[in-house]
This record gives structure tokens, sequence and C-alpha cells, in this order.
């Protein structure tokens, strides 16, 4: 007798808080069902991971590391890129991410020229390297893991002291402040919680397409919320 053979998907839980520093800082200014919508996906999450702006976000970090005070070539080498994968796009299904991919990032990297005015000051006063690899960066509250990685580090005295991070959020919707402000709070308390002492005005988080940036300062209401908000996650995890 041969007995058939079922391919049975395991749903995959998380068991203790975790969050990405995006859903942490989305979940900061929700409603109560858009709350509820983004713990489920951090407990019980898709094997699948969308990263359309990931070829942008590299370049992006990968130029500016260069630090060769040619900053009109950076943003004519973005421009550039942006009809590259436009191009390259063409050779998968509209639906795959190989496709999605390189349109959004390209999307990104024509943002990105578009706010050159604005990112050119802070090229000019720091030495930039890319952080990209310390993916696994995060931070603990209140027993609720978030996930806290810059995309780049910002020095001065070349690159001897450093001073501040940059985060890009490519995302097209605009960030509200608050959020935006959450997720500065969860970075800079990283890197304090490292023994780094930060200049607030040197550390950034970029909202690309609403050609915004914000910096980090010290703000006890935003602290605040960041504890509320951990404490609620931490104490409605096993509930999901």
């Amino acid at each position: 007798m041969i007995e058939d053979e079922l391919e049975v998907k395991v749903q995959r839980v998380v068991k203790d808080p975790k969050l990405s520093l995006k859903r942490f800082s989305q979940y900061t200014v929700a409603t109560e069902n858009g709350k509820t919508r983004i713990l489920k996906g951090c407990k019980y999450p898709s094997d699948y991971v969308p990263r359309y702006y990931e070829l942008a976000r590299k370049l992006v970090c990968d130029i500016f590391s260069a630090n060769n005070g040619e900053h009109e070539l950076y943003f004519e080498t973005f421009k550039q890129q942006a009809v590259v994968f436009r191009h390259e796009a063409k050779a998968f299904p509209p639906k795959r991410d190989g496709y999605k991919n390189r349109i959004y990032s390209a999307n990104g990297l024509d943002a990105i020229d578009a706010m050159s005015i604005h990112l050119s000051p802070i090229l000019s006063r720091y030495t930039l390297n890319s952080n990209l690899t310390h993916r696994k960066d995060s931070i603990t509250k209140n027993g609720v893991r978030i996930g806290a990685m810059a995309d780049m580090l910002l020095y001065k005295d070349s690159g001897g002291t450093k001073v501040g991070f940059v985060k890009f959020n490519f995302t097209a919707k605009k960030l509200k402040e608050d959020e935006a402000k959450a997720a500065l709070f969860v970075l800079k308390t990283f890197f304090e919680k490292q023994g780094v002492k930060l200049d607030l005005k040197s550390c950034f988080l970029v909202d690309v397409f609403a050609w915004r940036i914000y910096t980090a300062y010290n703000q006890p209401v935003t602290e605040k919320i960041v504890d509320k908000a951990t404490i609620e996650i931490r104490d409605t995890w096993d509930l999901i």
C-alpha cells in the first residue's frame, strides 16, 4: 500500500515580541485595527520578504561612502542607474521581485536625485560610511526587540569621530512626524547603548519621496510614546 505524501506548510511563529524598525514606528501611529495587523504580521511572518528598494538603498550607500567630494557626480550616477534599472526590469515578469525591485529602485533613485539640494550639505559636513552589513542591530525595550540598523554612519575629524547616522525611508507613503520621531529615538538609543556620544543634529531620517529630512533630538514625549508602545506590544503579543 502506497500512502500519499502531503506537503504540510508549517506556520512560522515568533515566540518573543520582535518588530522591524519600520513596523514599530508604524505601530506608534496606527489605529487599533492597524496595530493588530502589524503584530499579526510580525508574530506570524511570511517566508516571502519583498525588498523593492534594496538596489537603490545599496547603491546610494555605496556611492555616498566614496567621500570624494564630487557630489554632482553622485546624483548624475543615480539618474543614469535609474535608467539602467528600468531597462533591466524588462527582462522580468511584472509581478516578480526582479522587476519590482528595479522599477521601485529606479523611482527611489530619481527621488534621491531630486533631494540633492537637501542632501549635499550632509555630504559636505561629514565622512559617510555604509552600515548595511549590520542588519541584526537592535534594541530591547520592555521585553520587545526592535530593529535598529542605520543605513549610514556619519563621522567628523576625517572619519575619526562617529557623531551620527542616516536612515533612508524609501516607501512612497509619506511618514507621519511622530512615526519618524519614534524611528529616530530607537536608532539613537541603539548607539547610546553602544557608548557612542551622538550629536543629535547629526542623526537623520530621510523621507525620500516626501523630500523631507528629520533630525533626532531629546524629547521626553517621544520616549513616553515608545515606552507605552513597547509595554502594549509585550502585553498583547501572546494574545495575538
